[in-house]
């Protein structure tokens, strides 16, 4: 078993704050054109892009922003004197990822300094803290009833899909979650297969730069027996963090926070049975024992090894070879709904790029908008 990672994961943050009325205006205006065009809107403001949605969020919060997969999900509330919690923030794990707590932080003050959001010191409240810790572990195979918690803990189990048969044979386990949000959270679960389920291929990257640096071959992740990382993601809500830890402010998050994992995964520990009757006096598993490790370290300056811009890098590979995939699936659907044969395919395959060159030197106005807004929203994602 190997630690390949850890960081946080995932950061809520609301800000005493307000926009002021320029920047309200032009999100009122981007907007509008996200609901006439059903698709976000591009909005270069203040020397930064930002890609904002047709919808806001509960909570009073009038606009959605977003700036791209390695960057954080905004809300804004519009100016009001009366409700002055205006601003919040929710960061991506791939920011976290790529820069760390301190850096990802910094970020977002300056992000907000940008648009002339001004926050005062204090004027910070902590809504969700996530982290996370990866271990390449192929042999392990979860347990749900290897898990020893607190007797008020809830734990759901979770299966793959068709794995587990209605007589009752038994499927691989690929995740097992202990509490509920806004509460406290743990959850162990299979990172490849979400990885491969949902083409967050990044994460690759980030645990082959890991083994690059320890001197290991990379993962082939076709190989479940060489590549089988899972993770264990510490998870805390508002309600847990202000009640049980006193976690409001950046300050109280620094001093605190590290406290915080040792005790969640003191709580909720996957052991080894034994034959003594008394479950509580079972012992860690090998797995639980590296994951006590990591969180004794330092867990608030970390960041991962990949080269900078590989997260980025690999997004927009990813989407282009799904993009290209869905083009091909396109061309031999118009190919089959006009009766074309696989011997004739390639032919007209090149008879729909001339088609499609065509109309690009008929109406290039029109395309070159197209283009543009394209090229913005893409700017703003990867």
């Amino acid at each position: 078993m190997i630690p390949l990672y850890r960081g946080f994961d995932g950061l809520d943050v609301s800000f005493r704050a307000q926009i002021n009325p320029e920047f309200e205006a032009a999100l009122e205006e981007a907007k509008l054109h996200a609901l006439t065009t059903q698709s976000d809107t591009c909005l270069p403001y203040a020397g930064q892009r930002m890609l904002v949605a047709a919808s806001g969020a509960r909570g009073g919060y009038a606009y959605r922003v977003s700036t791209g997969r390695t960057g954080a999900t905004w809300f804004f509330k519009k100016p009001n004197p009366n409700d002055p919690w205006g601003v919040r923030v929710s960061c991506s794990s791939f920011m976290l990822a790529e820069n760390g707590l301190g850096r990802s932080r910094a970020e977002l003050y300056a992000f907000m300094d940008r648009l002339g959001v001004r926050v005062e010191d204090g004027g910070e409240s902590i809504g969700r803290v996530d982290f996370a810790v990866d271990i390449l572990a192929p042999e392990l195979t979860l347990r749900p009833e290897n898990f020893v918690m607190h007797s008020n803990a809830n734990r759901a189990d979770h299966f793959e899909a068709g794995e587990v048969a209605v007589n009752g044979k038994s499927g691989r386990v690929t995740s097992v979650t202990i509490g509920k949000m806004p509460g406290r959270q743990v959850i162990v679960y299979d990172k490849r297969t979400e990885i491969i389920a949902k083409h967050k291929w990044a994460w690759v990257e980030i645990w082959n730069a890991s083994c690059e640096r320890m001197g290991l071959p990379k993962l082939d992740i076709d190989d479940a027996t060489n590549s089988r990382v899972w993770r264990a993601e510490l998870r805390a809500g508002k309600k847990h963090l202000k009640e049980q830890w006193g976690i409001r402010s950046w300050f109280d998050l620094d001093c605190r926070f590290g406290d915080f994992a040792l005790d969640a995964v003191s709580a909720v520990r996957l052991t080894e049975p034994s034959r003594d009757s008394n479950r509580s006096r079972w012992q860690n598993s090998q797995f639980w024992n590296l994951i006590e490790t990591e969180l004794q370290s330092d867990l608030f300056e970390m960041r991962n090894f990949a080269p900078p811009g590989t997260i980025r890098r690999v997004h927009r590979e990813a989407h282009m070879r799904l993009l290209a995939k869905q083009s091909l699936g396109l061309l031999v659907s118009r190919a089959a709904i006009t009766d074309i044969g696989i011997d004739d395919l390639a032919a007209f395959a090149l008879a729909e790029g001339q088609a499609a060159a065509q109309e690009i030197a008929s109406n290039s106005e029109a395309v070159e908008g197209k283009l543009l807004r394209s090229a913005q929203r893409y700017d703003v994602e990867f």
